[in-house]
This record gives C-alpha cells, structure tokens and sequence, in this order.
C-alpha cells in the first residue's frame, strides 16, 4: 500500500483508494474487503470529498501519480 500517497485518508480508505485505482468495480471491492456495495460507495464519495477529486477514473490517475513520486 502507498499510504504516502494518499495522506489524509484512513487505512480502509487507502485501501478502497487502491482498488479503485487496480481497475475493480464497487461489487469487486466489497467482495474482496467484505463491505457492502453500499458502503463502498459511501467511502469511495468520502474519498472524492477528501481529495478533492471528482470521480473515480480521476482517483485512479492521481493514486498512480502518487505512487511514482
């Protein structure tokens, strides 16, 4: 996990921030970290808020940049 790039976020966060940016859909993730699709969803908008981002492909592209710095 690259927790520096994506400060400010919790570890669950960080965690959905990742899966966002590996391509998976909400169902994907909730399956893999046993949330609900429903409170994925809720954590990937708290995500977007915190980040100032404003949809899921723009995470991606910002988690990735992160990542190479």
């Amino acid at each position: 996990m690259y927790k520096k790039a994506l400060e400010g976020l919790t570890a669950r966060e960080s965690d959905i921030a990742e899966l966002v940016a590996q391509g998976l859909s909400n169902k994907e993730i909730a399956q893999q970290l046993f949330l609900s699709v429903g409170t994925v969803r809720n954590m990937l908008s708290i995500i977007l808020d915190k980040l100032e981002i404003r949809d899921r492909t723009q995470l991606a592209i910002y988690y990735w940049q992160r990542k190479q710095e």
